[in-house]
């Protein structure tokens, strides 16, 4: 099994957040990028979404995308990516990992390849290996497995 680890918020999402007066937390998301994990399976990768958010919102977004893996409240990605490769078996350098902030650039740079949205930050377009066409919201995921599958990119 192939693995690709993406943030949810900048990557998946636009990055900003709606608030209703009760509260409530709305963002928008690509049906692209929905598409991405039928046919990213299709193709043999599967999907792990890693987010420094612990909230209602991740988790259904999570649950859209019908990704069964999921690690909420992970502000240090990189933490993260150590997680993970104990949890798995996967070694740090076979990791792919999409994110768009500073946070998530010190994990960009650990992994085998790091992929940053266009509108990423500075900190994480420097920790990239690549640079999406897309930006975070608007077929991100789409794009990636894509040029995986059409051996534009290659990984591992």
């Amino acid at each position: 099994m192939k693995w690709i680890l993406t943030d949810i918020d900048g990557v998946l999402t636009d990055g900003r957040v709606a608030i209703e007066i009760n509260g409530n937390e709305t963002k928008t998301i690509s049906y692209r990028d929905l598409d991405a994990i039928g046919i990213g399976r299709n193709a043999g990768y599967d999907f792990i979404f890693i987010t420094g958010e612990d909230t209602d919102m991740a988790r259904a977004v999570t649950k859209r995308f019908n990704v069964t893996k999921a690690y909420y409240g992970k502000k240090d990605k990189q933490a993260a990516m150590n997680e993970i490769s104990v949890e798995f078996g996967i070694p740090v350098a076979e990791m792919l990992y999409i994110g768009d902030s500073d946070r998530d650039a010190p994990a960009l740079e650990i992994v085998g390849l790091g992929i940053a949205p266009s509108d990423a930050s500075d900190k994480a377009k420097s920790a990239a290996n690549i640079l999406t066409d897309s930006k975070g919201g608007h077929g991100v995921l789409l794009e990636v497995v894509n040029k995986l599958m059409n051996g534009k990119w290659r990984f591992p």
